[in-house]
């Protein structure tokens, strides 16, 4: 496995529990974490670390 490959599968995978926490959130009601969440993503992985 090359390391492309690698940081390739980490990616995916970070995009995967994304979507998951995104979705156990909008099911919970919780949408102002929604919007943090998906802010987030672009910036401070603390938000979603911590609502994880």
């Amino acid at each position: 496995m090359t390391l492309l490959m690698r940081d390739q599968e980490n990616v995916k995978k970070g995009e995967e529990m994304l979507t998951k926490l995104i979705i156990l959130l909008n099911e919970d009601g919780r949408l102002s974490d929604v919007i943090k969440v998906s802010q987030s993503a672009l910036g401070k992985r603390e938000i979603r670390v911590r609502i994880y």
